[in-house]
């Protein structure tokens, strides 16, 4: 009987230090999104891009993905409008921004900084349209858009390619960082004075988001008092035994 009990003991400090060693890992990898994005001098609405217009709010279509995400491809996510009230410029305490409608064990990402955009405002009334030119929209609070004027040059003139940065953390600990390209046409000259005179830009976008797992502690870093909590049961297990 005490060596019945003693090996039930021995076999429960092995199951603990197991446990101690092993830890599960966070979400990690990379994916696409595109869809529909309308924005404001104080918000950035997302639409998806399935099935006929009017699109449905709050949705972006996954693309290419690996590691975590695997298996995602052309299913949808879920994405938080922003605003400059709870999303501003710069840091912020993090908000829900994006959950997995296929991978809900898969947690959330939460934003937490918005990039300022970095090219000086003054390139935004550069005239006439040319390639090369830049601007970040002067907006009270400031902007994460970064417009270029690309080629083709005339006859059809410059065409404008905007661009943003967000990055967080994940709901299990990671972190994450998002690029977003918008294509135009058009001039970013063009893009803004419609800005000014509609109050809105709608345009399509692609993103890429690359997650990276949250630390995992060391195994050492538990596995004393792990231990110890084992040699405590194999203390009373051998005590009883000798009642």
């Amino acid at each position: 009987m005490n060596f019945v009990r003693s090996a039930a003991a021995a076999s429960s400090i092995l199951a603990i230090v197991s446990c101690a060693s092993v830890a599960r890992a966070s979400i990690s990898g990379s994916f696409d999104i595109a869809g529909t994005v309308i924005v404001t001098n104080t918000t950035i609405d997302w639409l998806g891009i399935v099935g006929p217009p009017p699109f449905t709010p709050d949705k972006a279509t996954i693309g290419a993905v690996s590691g975590s995400f695997g298996g995602l491809a052309g299913t949808q996510v879920t994405i938080r409008d922003l605003n400059n009230v709870t999303e501003p410029v710069g840091t912020f305490p993090a908000q829900p921004f994006v959950t997995f409608d296929a991978g809900p064990g898969l947690g959330t990402l939460l934003i937490n900084d918005v990039f300022a955009g970095i090219y000086s405002p003054a390139g935004c009334i550069a005239a006439p349209p040319a390639v090369g030119q830049n601007c970040t929209p002067p907006v009270p609070g400031g902007s994460p858009i970064n417009f270029v004027n690309n080629p083709p040059a005339p006859p059809g003139g410059p065409q404008a390619t905007a661009t943003f940065a967000f990055s967080g953390i994940t709901s299990d600990g990671g972190t994450w960082v998002a690029n977003f390209t918008s294509q135009f046409g058009v001039p970013f000259q063009t893009v803004l004075a419609q800005l000014a005179a509609t109050g809105s830009v709608s345009n399509t976008y692609s993103a890429t988001f690359t997650v990276t797992a949250a630390p995992v502690p060391e195994p050492g870093t538990f596995l004393p008092l792990f231990l110890g909590l084992g040699l405590v049961a194999l203390f009373y297990s051998r005590r009883k035994a000798r009642v």
